[in-house]
């Protein structure tokens, strides 16, 4: 990989701006570079992301980038550890060989550029963004990749709202407690799958395990642990936290103890809190027809269940690039503003969104903690049915992401 984290100089204008450097935006500017459609990306973070939360990429996201760019499809797939319907790949690693792709296609991405306001200009034909550091830049679309606590969406005035109460979003508000964290472990063991994910269902919530692979060290023990519970989890969860969790939750812990791995190093941990939600819309536009388009968290945010919040992201954007190049062709030929071109994206991504978050919900009902009668016929049903074919297909399909491609 190249170092592609320095930030060049802030040009005062450009055609399509992308506020945020995550895997959305990063898959929108991978498409807009594809196309020779001017765009500036910026981020306020110092430098790409080296943690985050996900840890498998699907074959809709791999497609969707495929498309954009194939040797980032190429690079992803040498580095990720392969599995029927997916590879185990941390979203940095992800994030990085997209970040690549972007430098070689002889663009960059301006890091440290934190937004402090943005207005409309030219009577509505742009907006203007102003940057912390002073600088100004000026654009007609504006990309929202800039998270759940979006500004450009707030800017915008578009509610983030729960989709199942119809409740405006709370900030800071969460329906999910998880921890994630890349651990190694000091020996292999026959208890962790080496190829697979691991889930387990407990009481107070579920243990997911998953192999990674280190691009120095590829004989390395190194997995992702993903914990769920119906509590609070500690912000900054160490060793022998993590170990307690392993000895009181791991698949057989009570009968066979010895198979329960040990921890050697801690890597990463982090607690995040998060619940469903969704934007009213995808789109908002002045009445000069500039537009603030969103994507990935700042349209819509869920759980972990699935693992499907980066793979959603990344077809977002590169949807979104794709409905970008369509109106601005459409809008030159005709002399209009052929909104309808990017009404048709705000509408159609918002539909795969709820779908997504709906699917997830249902996942996280089965692994959410505590025992009932209602999730013991949840997990029952799953252990019958999933060796049906037909039903191991469809939850194939769902989970592959192909069914929300770009």
């Amino acid at each position: 990989m190249c170092d592609c984290d320095s930030s060049p100089p802030l040009p005062s204008s450009t055609e399509v701006c992308i506020v945020g450097a995550g895997p959305s935006g990063l898959a929108c500017a991978l498409g807009l570079a594809a196309r020779k459609i001017p765009f500036v990306i910026v981020d306020a973070v110092a430098e790409g992301h080296t943690a985050s939360r996900a840890i498998v990429i699907y074959p809709g996201a791999l497609e969707s980038i495929g498309a954009l760019d194939p040797q980032v499809a190429e690079d992803i797939m040498a580095t990720g550890t392969k599995y029927p319907f997916g590879m185990f790949m941390a979203q940095h690693t992800v994030e990085e060989a997209m970040r690549a792709g972007i430098h070689r296609s002889g663009s960059g991405i301006h890091f440290g550029k934190r937004m402090e306001a943005i207005e409309e200009v030219d009577d509505g034909a742009q907006y203007e963004l102003l940057f912390e550091s002073g600088e100004r830049l000026r654009a007609r679309y504006i990309v929202a990749t800039d998270g759940a606590k979006s500004s450009l969406r707030s800017f915008a005035g578009i509610t983030f709202r729960d989709p199942y109460t119809k409740k405006e979003a709370a900030p800071g508000a969460q329906d999910s407690n998880f921890i994630v964290s890349d651990v190694v472990f000091e020996k292999p063991t026959e208890s962790v799958a080496r190829d697979a994910l691991q889930l387990s269902l407990v009481e107070d919530g579920f243990l997911l395990t998953g192999p990674l692979k280190d691009p120095v060290d590829p004989g390395l023990h190194l997995f992702r642990l993903y914990i769920g519970m119906t509590g609070t989890p500690p912000r900054n969860a160490d060793l022998a936290y993590l170990q307690g969790v392993l000895d009181a939750q791991f698949p057989g812990s009570k009968t066979t103890p010895r198979n329960v791995p040990s921890i050697a190093k801690v890597l990463h941990a982090a607690r995040f809190r998060t619940r469903p939600a969704l934007a009213d819309s995808y789109l908002h536009r002045t009445k000069g027809g500039a537009y603030i388009l969103l994507a990935g968290d700042a349209a819509h945010t869920h759980g972990p269940g699935g693992r499907q919040g980066m793979n959603l992201g990344i077809c977002d954007g590169a949807s979104l690039a794709l409905a970008i190049d369509k109106h601005r062709t459409a809008s030159l030929e005709t002399k209009g503003d052929a909104r309808q071109i990017l009404e048709s994206y705000a509408k159609t991504r918002r539909e795969v969104g709820w779908g997504v978050i709906d699917t997830v919900q249902d996942m996280e009902n089965l692994e959410a903690g505590g025992l009932s009668w209602a999730r013991w016929f949840r997990i029952m049903a799953v252990r019958i049915l999933s060796p049906v074919p037909f039903v191991n297909n469809l939850m194939a399909w769902q989970t592959s992401g192909l069914g929300y491609a770009a």
